[in-house]
């Protein structure tokens, strides 16, 4: 079985784009929403979302090479809460906790979508972000107590390609329910990063793919602990085959997604958001 490592030469031997030595490719739309930014600590940031405008989400929308994924099951049992208060009414706040692929998750403005989904709800968000941060780093220096907690989400999104094990999500959840019995947690495996998503083999072998042994452990944590589980590797992965172009189109450099890319993650998000039960 190739290692992650040996997907980066299949992923970049085709590539049709050159991707700037120093930093990102520019941004076609740079987010038009302002962000209010409260970094906790050097290397952590922590801020508002949705960072673009309804409008400028569908403008990137009409402009991205269209694609099809099959969309993922419904797991609503663990989210019972999160249900009511987005059809019922009432206020709703989702904090996205991870890395880099967490932040262009979040960055896609999928919570502004979610917010038209539910007109009955006052939906808000917030990114508690970190570069290469798992839960590894989270769990330490009561980092959820301190940050997280005083902030009462009402659903903590954990996903990203940074989860350095198991155990540490096992850890940060029981940190969550500790500060906040209500809580509810969203379990997410990773998409982008170097693995090729053309190639089923080398990206079951990412060690943050939903499609290998990774998302077996973390499904199986989810059920365990009552949390929701939301494999984004399968639906991100397929979405780029069905385009027939080349997976670099959709990022900004050899690792994280560009703003079309981070669309798919936003259409993911919202098919899995709005599934019937």
């Amino acid at each position: 079985m190739p290692s992650p490592d040996q997907a980066v030469d299949t992923l970049a031997a085709d590539s049709p784009v050159t991707f700037p030595t120093d930093g990102p490719a520019p941004a076609t739309y740079p987010c038009d929403l302002p962000a209010e930014n409260r970094p906790p600590e050097p290397d952590y940031y922590l801020f508002s979302t949705p960072e673009r405008s309804l409008e400028q989400i569908r403008t990137v929308q009409a402009e991205m090479i269209p694609g099809t994924f099959t969309p993922p099951p419904a797991d609503w049992g663990p989210l019972q809460r999160a249900r009511r208060l987005l059809t019922e009414g009432g206020d709703f706040h989702l904090l996205g906790l991870g890395d880099s692929i967490v932040n262009d998750t979040m960055r896609s403005g999928w919570v502004g979508l979610l917010q038209e989904a539910y007109p009955r709800a006052r939906v808000r968000g917030t990114v508690c972000v970190r570069g290469c941060g798992g839960c590894q780093h989270y769990k330490l220096e009561e980092r959820i107590a301190k940050v997280v907690v005083p902030l009462r989400p009402d659903v903590v999104y954990i996903g990203g390609i940074s989860q350095a094990d198991i155990e540490s999500i096992r850890e940060v959840v029981g940190q969550l329910r500790a500060g906040l019995p209500e809580v509810e947690v969203l379990l997410a495996t990773g998409t982008f990063g170097r693995a090729d998503p053309r190639d089923p083999v080398a990206l079951a072998a990412a060690p943050y793919s939903g499609t290998g042994p990774w998302g077996a452990a973390l499904q199986a944590l989810a059920a365990e602990l009552g949390c929701a589980y939301l494999d984004m590797t399968g639906p991100w992965a397929e979405y780029l085959r069905s385009t027939g172009v080349h997976p670099h189109l959709f990022f900004r450099d050899a690792v994280h997604a560009n703003e079309f890319g981070e669309q798919i993650l936003a259409r993911i998000m919202m098919a899995f958001w709005t599934a019937q039960a």
